[in-house]
């Protein structure tokens, strides 16, 4: 449908542009770009009205679009929120605002739920301001025209939306944390955060501390967090006979065969599972953790045959799964938020063997079932389509 389109797009000449035509070529491209989102946000809410018993818009943009969670959930609500905000709808297809400015504008709508006063307030400024700057000046606005005696029940959202997230660091793979709760129960969590790192603070010298040697205030305060989990987990000396934790929450090490019986001289790199590729310091330690799990894999990185008839998938099944798929299959979404998927079902004679298992996301498995899809796997990626007939083949290894 849009290979005219592409074809145009690939023969804009980019080389030998002098900075002002780069940055011309810069703003018309953005302003393309939304009003393609215009257009896509539109189609996303044409399904939604549908109400045909298939997927949703947002379901659709994660499993056709490739989009994320999050941004398949906010486009999807953007969408319904810009049928009734003509103004911003406008602006955005033509060219003259991003689909950053959208979201900002849907979100304050909901705030005040009240999508036509959301529009007519927010929209003449828009196309003035950078994204961040809008988003900024639609929440604050949004506070002040919550409706009367919305306080109680915002904090009872506020609470309802909690959430905590991990992500990766683009620029390092670090490890990092975000999240969102209500005032009050975020107020609670961080004075008891702001109490250990001042104990931390103390142990390590107060005032009188070398800053040279010494945590910094906000590795403090990880450090702090880190602690009061650890110790909540029962992680600390002296939690002998609590449960151990499933091992979809545990860090996994895939750690090659010849490594694991070569001894101290053996050179094959053990990877954490998700991070990259582990130094021996870490490595030493890792394998005293309980939460570091090792899973021994063969030279070419596959885990090590672990079939057990069961209906469920065993730890050790479980830290294969992690191994090979390192996430779910579908999304890349993290173990701790995938379950163990029969391939060909359970119910059809599938054994529970790792031949036959694939990581799922709870999102994208209940879509499989629910929908009756099934995994279309090519070289590029794995996706769920319509299923054509019963699953008889197992996953490849």
């Amino acid at each position: 449908m849009f290979e005219n389109a592409r074809e145009d797009l690939s023969n804009v000449v980019i080389s030998g542009l002098s900075r002002s035509g780069l940055e011309y070529l810069v703003k018309e491209l953005s302003s393309l770009e939304s009003s393609i989102a215009a257009r896509r946000l539109a189609t996303m809410a044409a399904i939604d009205a549908l109400n045909d018993g298939g997927l949703d818009s947002s379901s659709v943009a994660r499993t056709k679009a490739k989009a994320s969670a999050r941004k398949a959930k906010q486009s999807a609500k953007t969408a319904k929120k810009l049928a009734s905000m003509p103004k911003t709808r406008k602006k955005l297809a033509d060219g003259d605002i991003s689909e950053e400015h959208a979201d900002a504008a849907a979100d304050a709508a909901e705030v005040v739920d009240d999508a036509g006063k959301a529009d007519e307030a927010l929209s003449g400024d828009a196309d003035r301001q950078p994204a961040d700057m809008f988003a900024k000046k639609a929440r604050e606005w949004a506070e002040k025209n919550r409706p009367e005696g919305e306080g109680e029940s915002a904090r009872a959202r506020q609470h309802r939306n909690r959430h905590l997230r991990t992500f990766k660091s683009r620029d390092d793979g670090s490890f990092g944390l975000t999240g969102t709760t209500d005032s009050e129960a975020g107020r609670e969590l961080w004075s008891m955060i702001e109490e250990e790192a001042d104990r931390l603070w103390r142990n390590d010298g107060g005032r009188n501390s070398d800053p040279i040697d010494t945590r910094t205030s906000p590795q403090r305060l990880w450090d702090a967090l880190v602690g009061l989990v650890s110790r909540g987990a029962g992680r600390m000396p002296g939690s002998a006979g609590r449960t151990a934790p499933h091992p979809k929450y545990h860090g996994v090490v895939a750690i090659p065969l010849e490594r694991y019986l070569g001894g101290p001289a053996a050179r094959a790199r053990a990877e954490m599972i998700g991070s990259g590729p582990l130094p021996q310091s870490v490595l030493d330690r890792v394998m005293c953790d309980a939460a570091i799990a090792p899973m021994i894999v063969n030279a070419v990185g596959e885990p090590l045959w672990m079939g057990q008839e069961t209906r469920t998938a065993t730890p050790v099944q479980w830290r294969g799964l992690i191994v090979r798929d390192e996430g779910c299959v579908v999304c890349g979404a993290d173990p701790s938020r995938c379950e163990a998927h029969h391939v060909v079902f359970w119910r059809s004679g599938g054994d529970t063997d790792i031949t036959n298992m694939v990581l799922l996301c709870t999102e994208h498995h209940h879509l499989l079932h629910d929908h009756d899809l099934e995994l279309v796997t090519s070289e590029a990626s794995t996706e769920l389509r319509p299923r054509a007939g019963p699953a008889r083949q197992a996953w490849a290894a």
